[in-house]
């Protein structure tokens, strides 16, 4: 089943041919011989002229002049799955027919399990016809957690996030990443958190939704256009909330989510001083203090 997490790195490829090269070289150390330009590749794998049933999910085809002399074939692998031994040398195979060129299978995963699954030599019978696929696994993906070093190179911060997101440096590796992001134009901005977003589950696509929704230098226009109608409907509910609890409690939970979405430890006592809170001036000069400080005690100061 396709899944965000499988279509993301491939987004990536589609938007920028070159990327191709910052993970063959730069994370799996190969070399590419000189070459004049990288073009993109049918997925489709053909022969003599009819399409194969199954599609290879990536082709990067480098170019001296026109003359191909390198393709690289990018296959995105979450779970083992043995129907891919025959699958792959299928589009080796080819590849190589169409291009006349060599050619190279680069499997991504993001779990170890994964990742030593597509390590393993695939044996077909024919005397040393043994195939080895080149694997980027989560340790060879850097674990960014500095804004500076993802402005550098936002699509690996993606890879990042997606492979290390549910790490113990998780927190660290999601604020790295929006940080990243914000300063984009609205375009790049909304295609990088749509990235994110989509190939996020759980508490981590939670939490990056809450940094969204609770940055109070983001345009409207911004969150407007990433979530659409779900923004409507949040902001429709937000104040169905208030109704309902009253202005103070509707504020006091605000205040505490914006809090934790900037990973801000609460103890007990100042939770508690929070949500007993019952002036509503006091609490909405606590939440435009809340997206600046690092420290409860820095709230009440």
């Amino acid at each position: 089943m396709t899944t965000y997490e499988h279509e993301a790195p491939l987004r990536l490829l589609q938007d920028n041919p070159k990327f191709a090269e910052e993970l063959y070289c730069g994370l799996l150390g190969q070399r590419l011989p000189s070459y004049t330009s990288v073009k993109p590749g049918s997925e489709a794998m053909t022969r003599a002229g009819e399409a194969v049933i199954r599609n290879c999910d990536n082709v990067a085809v480098f170019y001296d002049g026109e003359e191909p002399i390198t393709v690289l074939l990018f296959e995105v692998q979450r779970n083992p799955d043995k129907r891919k031994h025959s699958s792959w040398l299928d589009y080796i195979a080819s590849a190589y027919q169409r291009f006349r060129c060599p050619v190279f299978l680069v499997v991504i995963t993001f779990d170890e399990k994964t990742e030593a699954w597509a390590r393993e030599p695939i044996v077909y019978g024919h005397p040393g016809l043994v195939l080895i696929p080149l694997v980027i696994g989560p340790a060879m993906i850097p674990m960014i957690t500095d804004p500076t070093e993802g402005r550098d190179n936002v699509s690996v911060a993606l890879l990042s996030l997606i492979a290390h997101g549910s790490g113990p440096q998780g927190p660290a590796v999601m604020r790295a990443y929006y940080e990243t992001i914000r300063g984009f134009d609205r375009t790049l901005w909304s295609r990088y958190a749509e990235y994110a977003l989509n190939a996020l589950q759980g508490e981590q696509f939670m939490s990056l939704q809450e940094m969204i929704m609770s940055d109070a230098a983001l345009p409207n226009t911004y969150r407007l256009g990433l979530l659409g109608e779900k923004y409507r409907e949040g902001l429709a509910e937000g104040k169905a909330e208030g109704k309902a609890e009253g202005k103070a409690e509707g504020e006091a939970r605000m205040l505490l989510r914006i809090l934790d979405a900037r990973g801000v430890v609460i103890d007990p006592n100042s939770r508690a001083r929070i949500r007993e809170c019952d002036d509503t001036d006091q609490l909405e000069a606590w939440a435009d203090r809340a997206l600046s400080i690092d420290r409860i005690q820095d709230l009440f100061d």
